[in-house]
């Protein structure tokens, strides 16, 4: 009887399957998994990072403005095509990409990997042509089995954009469903090009942002249903940057480096498996599914290989080829697109904006020192783990700035964690930095997070991984080195962070440190929330469960449900597939609670359109005796104090209850934004249609997403 790993122990959740206890129940061992790469033996740290303020990544331009009667948005024409990027200079040849950028040609060259970042102020709209030229093959093997009909129906060619972190119409969101062909083809619930500019051509696709929301790091990425996770593998993502008056405040008065200061850095992180030269005897069917693929392209798990993941009962037959698989690890970590780069920084105070762009690796970014200053060494490129260097201050996340300060890293003080899609705004202090000194950024979290299979960890020494060796990848715990330089020129004035901020969004609520906020519903649902203004609101309370079982053939899925039965995949199982009968249909403007209960084993980031949220509390509860009422094993805790404040990527832990806060606004538009024709199929009329999901992809698309549903 196969052993599923992650899943906590409760019989009833797959029939015939036994769960391990804990969500552990890895299948470890030495064992190569069958067909699964690994990318050559690239140099660490040979190439400098590339910086957007100096031309590395292209920041897109503006060309024009639009109107709609008084209001005036800030036009931009942006293409979404194939193109290619040399990622490391050992790499045989430039990588085969798709993503972002300006002035499509049709040449290998027109853009650059992460391209397309855009700058945008508060309350100054922006309106983007997007123009899709993707090629009709895809570049990235893509499962067009019965459990992803839209590749099979409709083609690999299809995009759809998300500004992740947007208050934006639902026209504009770039749901699943908003996707959009060369050709003019286009999804159930593309109305983009009818409401914004009717006579659009074909590729065409318009969205509009109004921009009134604090200042913050956002970004945008292909959300195209069934395609997600492999055209954002591929790379079609990149920046967004919002400022505000608030954060020229804080440049002004308090010496913060400002969004584009040459002090503030933007770092990506993303983990990628290149093409080995000798792909056709490492993974004998890549060439026949892949035929087009050269080495130095990007590899990505194909098979559902029972040696690493667990198999259940297979109705349907077994998987196929190319097949979806629970998560995609990657052996090498690129940072703003290109492999292992360098950063030299001067004896100064620095900004460091993070996000992780991961399909599924989260990160525990850090500064050790390294064994070696000499530039150049093997001991350069390696980390002493025990050597700390500068402590973090966290200014900001996903949803700007926090309450307060927090501290991270240092001693007796939390360490950084990032899932999926999280965001970090970070202060690092190098002025007593002896120089000369090499600093090595350094993550060493498990994949998947928390459990961990070491096969997903590459550094040198560990024998699952042995291609890894010192002074070279594969290698997932050396994400960035840092070499410290001394100062030229006078010194910055020292970065004064105010006790507290308050950010141009308000807070819902006042949250103490170490305090949790814990609503309690009544009879009919709702719960009294003490608003930080002093009023009191009732919010309507929901039940939400994370759940893990099988599909049709045998392979691990991810649902959200409610805490109501579904028997889906299993007697006794909660979840609910994203294309069933909509349970979350808020009203416009309601405050509500949800309460996450999560019965998996892995930590899942659950990210929500529409709107952010802010983290109430969390408690442990019982997962193998959950019946839709946790049966609690611990008293309430409060939110750490850097995921304080606005969320709308949430790290929900295995056999915890997390609760969070928000109010579902609909933001006010110049123009009529239509109802969702997908929603009044479904029977509900006068809808916005968003979603929520885990922003691990794999699990996102297969099938861990729902319809939010504002009315």
């Amino acid at each position: 009887m196969k052993i599923t790993r992650r899943q906590f122990l409760k019989g009833s959740l797959a029939a015939g399957a036994l769960f391990a206890a804990g969500g552990t129940g890895i299948l470890l061992g030495p064992k190569k998994a069958h067909a699964f790469s690994q990318s050559p033996n690239l140099q660490k740290f040979i190439q400098a990072l590339r910086n957007p303020l100096t031309g590395g990544i292209p920041i897109a331009a503006s060309d024009g403005t639009r109107t709609w009667g008084s209001i005036t948005a800030t036009h931009y024409t942006i293409d979404i095509g194939q193109f290619a990027d040399q990622l490391h200079p050992s790499l045989p040849n430039p990588t085969t990409l798709w993503g972002y950028g300006q002035g499509f040609n049709g040449a290998n060259n027109w853009t650059k990997h992460l391209g397309g970042i855009i700058v945008a102020q508060r309350d100054t709209p922006i309106q983007i042509t997007f123009q899709n030229h993707l090629p009709g093959t895809a570049i990235i093997p893509t499962d067009s089995s019965s459990s992803f009909p839209d590749v099979g129906l409709f083609g690999v060619d299809r995009a759809s954009v998300h500004l992740h972190g947007g208050l934006v119409p639902w026209i504009s969101d770039g749901g699943p469903f908003d996707w959009w062909k060369p050709n003019g083809t286009f999804g159930p619930s593309f109305l983009n090009n009818q409401v914004l500019n009717p006579g659009a051509v074909a590729g065409q696709a318009e969205y509009y942002y109004p921009n009134n929301q604090s200042a913050r790091l956002l970004w945008y990425h292909d959300h195209a249903h069934d395609t997600t996770r492999t055209n954002a593998y591929a790379g079609i993502a990149s920046a967004f940057v919002l400022t505000d008056s608030y954060e020229a405040a804080l440049v002004a008065n308090n010496n913060l480096p400002g969004p584009l200061d040459p002090r503030t850095f933007y770092l990506v992180f993303q983990d990628k498996i290149f093409v080995d030269p000798n792909i056709a005897a490492i993974d004998p069917t890549w060439p026949g599914i892949m035929p087009a693929s050269k080495a130095g392209d990007l590899w990505y798990a194909h098979v559902y290989d029972p040696l690493r993941w667990a198999v259940g009962p297979q109705p349907l037959g077994p998987p196929p080829n190319p097949s979806v698989v629970p998560e995609f690890f990657g052996d090498t970590i690129l940072v703003n697109g290109t492999a292992y780069p360098y950063l030299e920084v001067e004896q100064r105070q620095y900004r460091f904006r993070m996000l992780n762009a991961c399909n599924a690796r989260f990160l525990k970014p850090k500064l050790v020192y390294a064994q070696s200053n000499a530039i150049g060494s093997v001991g350069s490129t390696e980390p002493r783990t025990a050597a700390a260097g500068p402590a973090f201050i966290q200014i900001a996340s996903e949803g700007g700035f926090l309450p307060a300060p927090a501290m991270l890293n240092g001693p007796l003080q939390p360490r950084l964690t990032m899932a999926p899609a999280e965001r970090t705004d970070l202060i690092v202090d190098f002025r007593n930095i002896p120089a000369g000194s090499i600093l090595i950024l350094y993550s060493d979290a498990a994949a998947p997070f928390p459990a961990g299979d070491p096969r997903n960890d590459y550094y040198p020494g560990n024998p699952n991984t042995p291609t890894s060796v010192r002074g070279f990848g594969p290698n997932t715990r050396t994400l960035l080195q840092i070499r410290v330089k001394a100062r030229v020129g006078p010194a910055n004035p020292s970065i004064a962070l105010p006790a507290a901020f308050t950010p141009t969004d308000p807070f819902l609520v006042a949250q103490t440190p170490g305090v949790p906020i814990v609503p309690v519903p009544n009879a009919q649902g709702f719960a009294s929330v003490k608003l930080a203004n002093g009023t009191t609101v009732q919010a309507k309370y929901r039940y939400l469960t994370l759940n893990e079982t099988f599909d049709g053939y045998g392979r691990l899925i991810q649902y959200i449900g409610t805490n109501v039965p579904t028997n889906l995949g299993g007697a006794g199982n909660f979840g609910r597939a994203y294309d069933s009968a909509p349970t979350e249909i808020v009203n416009n403007g309601a405050y509500e609670v949800w309460e996450f209960a999560n019965l998996t084993g892995d930590v899942h980031p659950i990210h929500t359109h529409l709107v952010n949220w802010q983290v109430l509390s969390r408690q442990r509860f019982n997962a193998v005796t959950y019946n839709g009422t946790p049966a609690y094993i611990g008293p309430s805790k409060a939110p750490d104090p850097n995921e304080m404040g606005w969320k709308e990527t949430v790290r929900m832990n295995p056999g915890e209850v997390i609760r969070v806060f928000a109010k579902y606004d609909l933001p006010v538009m110049p123009f009529a934004v239509p109802p969702s024709p997908r929603m009044q199929a479904a029977g509900i009329p006068n809808a916005a249609e968003y979603v929520y999901h885990c922003h691990i992809l794999e699990h996102e698309e297969h099938d861990m997403m729902r319809p939010l549903v504002i009315v």
